[in-house]
């Protein structure tokens, strides 16, 4: 309780706050009575010492060192009975606690300091209590509220109504996901800014409860932000509190917000125990239909209706997998593969398409509805695979890459299809692409290629790059890079650049280059059809 409150209490009529008025709000957590000399090494932050003086009555010059010291502990403050040993407060002492609000305080010859301690603590045990009760209580009717289907929306509301401010939740994202009412999105951008610095560890910024004024605009001062970090074993989210007019040091407004906290991260570890959980049952589903372990089409069916699978449904398997060498640290990797898939969904669904998704080990696949599309159609769905990725690099710095297999006419044809998106996923990779969309025709070239005897094809291809054998390795595979991606984008200079990140001069000055060297036109037919199958066999080898 803070200390201004304990010397309300009738027992404490008759002292007079001598100095350090500007601390009377700090909190007491123990009221302790000792004189002897080594007092300090005694007393613990939030103490509250009372004293006749009589360690110092020799010496009174020595009080302004006891209240430094205190200061620099934590305590809460000092109570004196003067006329005992002590006649008189020296004026160091008193304008040294003014300078620390460090609260000195005179008390009274009666009643004794027992009858003072015994009233204290008392009164902080029956404190203590009323919290105690008050927690309770609040932990039930939040828990109320979730178990009566509520959910966590209602426990923001009712936490916004006892603090009297806005409350928010907010993901490992920085993403408002539930909110008592609305901000200024100028707020908004604040909030996810400390969110963003809370999670990165910043200097400050790795407390669990962090209390700030936002910056202000021109027309007014900054709002006030109260942030709660909520630990899960895989997740962190925040609890934030704007303008909440009771966070005033009062502990039962952060009573409130803890067994909210509380509550609600309880309820997200059910909610994600429970989207693993079907997840799981999900993905072996898909394990055991693309290892045949299905006694017949009617089992591959039954199982699959309970996931969205439909009979007689053409789907367009797709595989998508982060870029090698692209991942995360292992204490973000479920983060960032559970985004990666909500993202995916997304992106799908916005699309008004039809799906399935499912987990392959460390893939994403999607089934896709592909009722006799156009060629077309297979375009249209690479530019928006190609968004997406361009959307996650940008934003996340996630290096996704897919493969398209050819459509499966029934759900029996699912595993070749994904063994075909498998491939092309893998072909991509061998020609040491990263965020590509790779599409399963290419691979039916590579794979003719590949009925060539082995040393006819290494010869082909060192016919075709004698010429670049005598430049430095490191320049070589640039001009080799820059050739076959040049190629593979239909000769188009600016998505060369874009998929090699250079500049376009870079790349007309290497194209010129290997042309040069090699004494072949990348815009010749004949030249340029040699050099395709060069680069396709050199990735065989």
């Amino acid at each position: 309780m803070q200390l201004q409150e304990l010397l309300k209490l009738p027992v404490y009529r008759g002292a007079r706050l001598l100095a350090g008025k500007g601390g009377a709000a700090r909190q007491v957590k123990s009221v302790n009575m000792m004189d002897a000399p080594d007092i300090i090494g005694f007393l613990k932050p939030n103490d509250l010492l009372l004293t006749t003086g009589y360690a110092m009555r020799d010496k009174p010059e020595e009080l302004a060192g006891l209240i430094r010291q205190m200061a620099e502990n934590g305590c809460a403050g000092l109570g004196i009975k003067l006329k005992r040993f002590l006649h008189e407060i020296p004026q160091s002492a008193l304008d040294l606690a003014d300078e620390l609000d460090f609260p000195l305080i005179e008390l009274a010859l009666e009643p004794s300091l027992g009858e003072l301690l015994q009233a204290s603590l008392s009164r902080m045990m029956e404190k203590h209590n009323e919290e105690l009760h008050y927690a309770i209580d609040l932990h039930r009717d939040f828990s109320r509220m979730i178990m009566q289907g509520h959910g966590i929306a209602a426990v923001i509301q009712a936490l916004s109504r006892v603090v009297e401010g806005t409350a928010l939740l907010m993901n490992h994202r920085c993403e408002t996901i539930f909110g008592s009412g609305p901000l200024p999105d100028a707020v908004f951008g604040q909030l996810r800014e400390q969110s963003r610095r809370m999670l990165a560890g910043q200097p400050d910024s790795d407390a669990e409860t962090v209390g700030l004024r936002l910056p202000a605009d021109e027309t007014e001062e900054g709002p006030e932000a109260f942030f709660y970090r909520i630990r899960l074993p895989q997740q962190t989210y925040f609890m934030v509190l704007v303008n909440a007019a009771r966070m005033d040091g009062s502990p039962l407004p952060s009573l409130a917000v803890e067994q909210a906290a509380n509550v609600i991260g309880f309820e997200l570890m059910k909610q994600q125990a429970v989207r693993e959980r079907t997840r799981r049952f999900k993905n072996e589903y898909f394990d055991n239909l693309v290892e045949g372990r299905f006694g017949s089409a009617a089992e591959i069916l039954h199982s699959g209706k309970r996931y969205g699978l439909q009979d007689r449904v053409p789907y367009l398997c797709i595989a998508a997998q982060t870029d090698p060498g692209t991942g995360e640290a292992d204490d973000s990797q479920f983060q960032k593969r559970d985004y990666i898939y909500e993202r995916l969904k997304t992106m799908l669904s916005e699309r008004k398409r039809k799906f399935v998704m499912f987990n392959k080990k460390e893939r994403y696949v999607l089934l896709v509805e592909w009722e006799r599309q156009p060629a077309s159609g297979v375009a249209l769905l690479s530019r928006e695979l190609a968004e997406l990725q361009e959307s996650l690099f940008s934003a996340d710095r996630v290096s996704l890459s897919f493969g398209i297999g050819n459509p499966a006419e029934q759900l029996t044809q699912i595993p070749g299809a994904f063994k075909e998106a498998a491939n092309a996923l893998e072909l991509g990779y061998r020609g040491r692409q990263t965020r590509f969309v790779q599409i399963y025709r290419a691979k039916e070239v590579a794979g003719l290629l590949g009925m060539i005897p082995k040393e006819a094809r290494r010869d082909f291809v060192a016919e075709s790059f004698r010429p670049l054998a005598n430049v430095e390795p490191g320049e070589r595979e640039e001009l080799l890079n820059t050739a076959r991606a040049f190629l593979e984008t239909q000769g188009q200079i600016a998505e060369t650049a874009k998929r090699l990140y250079i500049h376009r001069n870079t790349v007309a000055y290497r194209m010129a280059k290997f042309e040069k060297l090699t004494g072949r036109s990348l815009r010749d037919p004949n030249d340029s059809l040699r050099l395709r199958l060069a680069f396709l066999l050199r990735e065989l080898q």
